[in-house]
Formats: C-alpha cells, sequence, structure tokens
C-alpha cells in the first residue's frame, strides 16, 4: 500500500495567496480613498475659494458707509430730505384732496438707506458661502437697523404728512426746517444703539470676525494665539448732525462734552 505524499508547498502557496488577495484588498481601498480625498479636496478649495470671495464683498459692503470714497459714505446719506421731497411732491400734486380729507393717505416714502440694508441683509441670511457665526452677526446688524430706521422714519414721515393735511403748516423748504426732523431721527438712532459711531464699531466687530476665519486656515497661527484682538471702545465719536444754517457739520465729540449735541445726540457715551 502506497502512503500517499503531503504537498509541501500547498499550505504555503494559500497563506501567500490569502496574503496576496489581503494586499490587493487593501490597495483597492487606500486608492479609492486616496480618489476620494482628492476629490473632496477639490470640492473644498472651489468652495472656500467663493467662501473668501463672498466674505471680502460682504466685508467691504459692510464698511462702504464709512469709505468716503464710497457712493454709500454716511454723510451723502440724505434720507429725511429726499423723503421730505417725495410728500411735498405728493401734497402738491394733491393738495385739495388731501386738505379737505385733512390726512394723508398716500404712502410714506421708502427711503434708499433701508433699501440698501434690505439687499444687503435678504440674500445673507441664506447664503451658504457666509459662515454661521458671520451670518448671524451680519443678520443681527442689518435687522436692527431697519426696523429702527423704519420705525424713525415712518413715525416722523407720518407726522409730518398728516401735518401737512391738517393745515398745521406749509410744506418744508427751507432747510433749517428739514434739519430739525433730521436732527430728531439722529438723536432717536443714537438712543436706540444705531447711531454713526455704534454701527462703526458693530462693522469693525464683524470685520474682525471674518479675520478670525481667515486665521483658522494659517498654519502659522498656532491655538494659543487666541482671536484677535477685538477694536477697543473709542471714546471719540462723530456726531452726524444737521445744524441750523449749515448743511452738515461734522463735528468730535469728547465724552463729558457739555455741549447740547453731545448730551442729546449720545447720552453717556460710556454706555455705547
Amino acid at each position: 500500500m502506497q502512503v500517499p505524499q503531503t504537498d509541501k508547498y500547498g499550505d504555503a502557496l494559500k497563506i501567500v495567496q490569502i496574503g496576496f488577495y489581503l494586499v490587493g484588498a487593501l490597495v483597492a481601498i487606500l486608492t479609492y480613498r486616496a480618489a476620494r480625498r482628492g476629490l473632496l479636496n477639490t470640492v473644498n478649495t472651489e468652495y472656500q475659494k467663493r467662501v473668501v470671495d463672498r466674505l471680502q464683498k460682504l466685508s467691504n459692503d459692510l464698511y462702504s458707509e464709512f469709505d468716503p470714497s464710497s457712493e454709500t459714505y454716511w454723510p451723502k446719506v440724505r434720507a429725511v430730505h429726499d423723503g421730505i421731497d417725495d410728500i411735498n411732491d405728493v401734497f402738491d400734486r394733491n393738495r385739495e384732496k388731501i386738505l379737505a380729507a385733512r390726512q394723508y393717505y398716500n404712502g410714506i416714502p421708502y427711503t434708499k438707506d433701508v433699501h440698501r440694508l434690505t439687499r444687503l441683509l435678504d440674500p445673507v441670511i441664506s447664503d451658504p458661502f457666509v459662515p454661521d457665526d458671520i451670518r448671524a452677526a451680519v443678520v443681527d446688524l442689518l435687522e436692527s437697523r431697519i426696523q429702527v430706521l423704519s420705525s424713525l422714519y415712518a413715525e416722523q414721515f407720518e407726522k409730518y404728512a398728516n401735518n401737512l393735511a391738517k393745515g398745521k403748516h406749509d410744506p418744508f423748504t427751507e432747510l433749517d426746517d428739514v434739519n430739525e426732523i433730521h436732527n430728531r431721527v439722529v438723536e432717536q438712532q443714537n438712543l436706540r444703539g444705531c447711531g454713526i459711531a455704534q454701527i462703526e464699531d458693530a462693522v469693525h466687530e464683524i470685520r474682525a470676525l471674518i479675520q478670525d476665519y481667515f486665521d483658522s486656515f494659517n498654519p502659522h497661527r498656532r491655538w494659543w494665539q487666541g482671536k484677535r484682538s477685538r477694536r477697543p471702545q473709542r471714546c471719540r465719536m462723530r456726531a452726524y448732525v444737521f445744524s441750523a444754517g449749515a448743511s452738515l457739520l461734522n463735528s468730535d465729540l469728547r465724552p463729558g462734552a457739555t455741549s447740547a449735541s453731545a448730551d442729546d445726540l449720545f447720552g453717556d457715551p460710556t454706555q455705547l
């Protein structure tokens, strides 16, 4: 009887074959992961480019009110004066009807500054290229400003228009008369936290958030360096005041000033 011979190399070949298949599978998985990572990196890089472009535009749009070369530079905005002109125009064309009704039913003007802020706000609310924390700060600022300005304009324009309808005064054509309305709006803006100096500080805060976002991609910045320091609270404030007999007064006011414009417009400057 012949004893079957054992295959000395059979088991070894099987082990080698299994190892080959395992290595092949591992290589396939790693290749897939590398390809997927490369695709995702390309998508992420393109996304980040768009985020950078969007944040740059947003930063410029927010700061344009404080850029002297911009068309929206705050001393150039004459929302109250333009609104009064519009009301006067409607009143002149419908004088008899309005005076007979003793009520102004023609609505109030939609000012350019509120229109601009609304155009800035609407896309930011759901913009996928604006990071969440930056979006929250921008939306909070713009919504507050729109609410305050719309309320103040409605109050002052309705009061002026209804006084016209009741014959309490003629349409204001003198600059001093319109400036009084403008100054009341400015005073209330400051009291409600939406004065020029307060808005400028808020805009700098948002731009600091944008800088922090960019810093998060800086490989040379270390965690212990923390966030970029915020802009220090200012002790000097600019008042946007139309004074009687002057078309525009752009003055620097110091805390503790005894002038009526500083006290009335800003209240206690240390609370800003």
